[in-house]
C-alpha cells in the first residue's frame, strides 16, 4: 500500500478530507499485511483510544474500497467480509481452522499457465481465482 502521506495528498487533491478515523483505518491497513474483518478493525481502533461508531467504520470501508485503496476479501468458510490493502499483489491465504488466524502466502508456481491451459482446453476465460489453504497453524498444534 502507498504510504500515508501519499494517500493523504491524493485524497486531498480529489477534494476529500482525511479525518482522524480515516487516517487511523489507513494506518491499520498499512500495518497489517493480512485481511481484517470490520470487527478486527474496530478492535484495533478501540485499542488506539479513538472514539468512533460502527456506521462510520462501515461507511469508511466503502469509501476506501471505492477508491481502490483497500479490497474486499471473502473466505468460503466465513460469512463476514474482510479487507486488505489493494496493492499487495496477487497472493493466497493460509487459514487456521482453530484460531481463525489468516496469513498471506505467495505460490512459487504461477497459476497464469494453468488459467491459459483451462482456456485452451475448455474455452473458459478465467477472470479471477481464489485459493485458500485450510489447516492448523503452528500455534494451535
Amino acid at each position: 500500500m502507498k504510504d500515508l502521506t501519499r494517500i493523504t495528498r491524493e485524497l486531498n487533491k480529489e477534494g476529500f478530507r482525511v479525518t482522524r478515523i480515516r487516517k487511523a483505518m489507513l494506518e491499520v491497513f498499512l500495518d497489517n499485511h493480512k485481511p481484517v474483518s470490520a470487527e478486527e478493525l474496530m478492535d484495533a481502533l478501540g485499542r488506539s483510544k479513538l472514539a468512533f461508531n460502527r456506521t462510520t467504520v462501515y461507511r469508511e470501508l466503502n469509501f476506501l474500497t471505492e477508491r481502490a485503496l483497500i479490497k474486499e476479501v471473502r473466505f468460503l468458510h466465513e460469512r463476514a467480509k474482510r479487507y486488505e490493502a489493494a496493492d499487495l499483489g496477487h497472493h493466497h491465504h493460509l487459514i487456521c481452522v482453530s484460531c481463525k488466524k489468516v496469513e498471506d502466502i505467495e505460490l512459487k508456481n504461477d497459476l497464469d499457465e494453468e488459467e491459459k491451459r483451462i482456456y485452451r482446453s475448455t474455452g473458459f476465460k478465467v477472470l479471477s481465482h481464489a485459493l485458500e489453504f485450510m489447516g492448523i497453524c503452528q500455534g494451535c498444534r
